[in-house]
């Protein structure tokens, strides 16, 4: 007998990247404060897409715990990927905890690479809280040859 094999449709290796969050349950926003409710605003980032008036969501789950750690009076950072890893070039993270929203992924468009936006209100569906201290892989201090290479980018 000889065995079977499943032809695969060609439509089903094709992944649609634009309409990602629709095949996903859930998509993921870092925070330092318990948010039930999330409303659009405007984050300070000097890139275009990346400073919309809207909700930001990631399908990366340690992308948005990295995130979270991020939003505190006088501090400065960046993220690299491969590892990720979140760069303070100011200040460091100070909180005991944040959380992580589980928001449904049918509500957001892909914005960029690991990047989703909404421009409603969105509920969460669950939250999870993190401590500071299980995070520690996710961040570092910058050394000098980080923070030059972060000053000449920022400008």
């Amino acid at each position: 007998m000889g065995k079977k094999v499943k032809k695969i449709d060609e439509s089903e290796k094709t992944i649609n990247h634009a309409n990602l969050s629709a095949q996903k349950k859930y998509l993921y926003h870092g925070s330092n404060k318990k948010l039930k409710l999330l409303m659009p605003s405007t984050p300070s980032d000097p890139k275009k897409q990346n400073s919309l008036n809207a909700v930001y969501a990631t399908d990366n789950k340690d992308y948005a715990l990295a995130m979270a750690l991020t939003n505190q009076k006088n501090s400065t950072s960046f993220v690299t990927f491969n590892p990720l890893k979140m760069h303070f070039v100011r200040g460091s993270p100070k909180m005991k905890s944040v959380y992580l929203p589980y928001l449904p992924a049918k509500s957001f468009k892909k914005n960029a690479l690991h990047q989703f936006i909404s421009f409603s209100l969105i509920q969460t569906l669950k939250i999870e809280k993190h401590s500071i201290y299980e995070l520690s892989h996710l961040w570092t201090k910058s050394t000098r040859k980080e923070l030059k290479l972060f000053l000449k980018n920022r400008k």
